[in-house]
């Protein structure tokens, strides 16, 4: 719910949100073709719980964007970024074992590179300041 206050959110915001829900929507059908061969790799508790905290701090991440701050927009980036490069070779070897599953990863990564993309430029990364200092 936006207030009077709240200065209106360019449809470049809008954009960059439905990107990263989309980006959720793949991870959850990713999550259930990927379930048995990470049960594999390690044990379900510890699996269950890193699945768990990833999609919640992400869905909060999207949440905290949506309304305007900043801290959650550079967050999501900082994570991002830390998590791409060790995702490429993951990436190769959901190909090997599926090539929807590895092109499900790409689709994933190119929106969530869209979505930053569109959160840092103008006019999303002017809207960022005008709510903060509202």
């Amino acid at each position: 719910m936006e207030t009077a206050s709240t200065p209106e959110r360019p449809q470049s915001v809008r954009t960059a949100m439905n990107c990263l829900w989309l980006s959720v929507a793949i991870g959850a059908v990713k999550l259930l073709m990927e379930l048995p061969y990470l049960k594999t790799i390690a044990p379900a508790p510890f699996t269950d719980f890193v699945l768990i905290v990833v999609f919640a701090l992400m869905v909060f991440l999207i949440f905290r964007i949506y309304a305007g701050k900043n801290w959650a927009r550079v967050t999501f980036l900082v994570l991002f970024v830390i998590g791409i490069l060790p995702t490429l070779p993951t990436m190769r070897s959901e190909f090997v074992r599926s090539p929807l599953l590895g092109t499900l990863s790409v689709v994933q990564a190119g929106l969530q590179i869209y979505a930053l993309f569109l959160l840092f430029s103008k006019p999303g990364s002017g809207w960022f300041r005008k709510t903060a200092a509202a």
